[in-house]
């Protein structure tokens, strides 16, 4: 049995990326974040005992704002970090950045990393 809490599709202006460009315009990015819970989690009917979606929102907008990336894989593997630090209940997670205006020039839809990690890593 498995108890999760989602965001998807949290889109925020961020500065990340290796060009020039990117580091100056910013660009959108598109942020899902999968949380496995431990099982209690869902016992309570209490938010003191949740995991609270806008606080995971709150947590990928702060990092993007505090810090600018040159990867999309270090600013999720940042974010994942920062669920298992600030969510006690989250036992792993796997966090998604799409990035839509990729600088590439290929016909995209978007690119974008898949990162989990737990608590046993």
């Amino acid at each position: 049995m498995t108890d999760r809490v989602f965001v998807s599709n949290l889109c925020l202006h961020g500065f990340h990326g290796v060009h020039k460009a990117e580091k100056s315009l910013g660009q959108k990015f598109y942020i899902d974040m999968d949380c496995e819970l431990k099982p209690q989690a869902a016992r309570n009917d209490t938010m003191s005992e949740a995991v609270d979606y806008g606080a995971l929102c709150d947590l990928a907008e702060r990092l993007s704002a505090e810090t600018v990336f040159n990867l999309i894989e270090t600013f999720a593997e940042r974010i994942a970090l920062a669920v298992l630090d600030e969510q006690p209940l989250v036992q792993r997670v796997t966090v998604t950045v799409r990035k839509p205006s990729a600088p590439i020039r290929h016909f995209v839809d978007h690119v974008g990393v898949v990162i989990t990690r737990s608590r046993h890593d």
